[in-house]
């Protein structure tokens, strides 16, 4: 009777340690990431970013995004708006605007949500010049 009960206090913590692992490797593959290759200079919010490889994670708060910088290793945190949209993204790809002569990061669709984060933009708190501005010009990158 001893060796029955062992048996099964043996077996019922086997079943909750591997429960444990599956729930923890579950939660790791519901991270949203994607890295892709920038070959231009770019601002996030009030960053500029050099060329090169970057990767894209989502917070588990779903309002910030790390910026990665695969080859230096240097992070940044910004602040995104999760934004629904009507199809699941299969590749994922960043989107930029062209603002003064810059490239702003204004998107990050990563691959398999249908969401998107739009990325928030800081303005300076200094006086603001207004002139009117051709039509808006975007540029999309895929991921890599």
């Amino acid at each position: 009777m001893k060796r029955i009960s062992s048996l099964i206090a043996k077996l019922l913590m086997s079943i909750l340690i591997g429960s444990g692992t599956l729930a923890i490797n579950l939660q790791a593959q519901s991270d949203l990431a994607m890295t892709a290759s920038i070959p231009f200079p770019f601002t996030v919010g009030t960053h500029v970013m050099a060329p090169g490889t970057y990767e894209f994670s989502l917070a588990s708060s779903q309002f910030l995004v790390s910026v990665l910088n695969v080859k230096t290793g240097h992070q940044e945190m910004f602040p995104v708006r999760p934004v629904q949209q009507l199809a699941v993204e299969q590749r994922g790809g960043l989107r930029f605007r062209n603002s003064e002569a810059r490239s702003v990061l204004s998107e990050i669709h990563f691959p398999g949500t249908d969401r998107f984060s739009e990325v928030g933009q800081r303005h300076s708190t200094g006086s603001v010049k207004t002139k009117s501005s051709p039509a808006a010009e975007t540029m999309s990158v895929a991921q890599r």
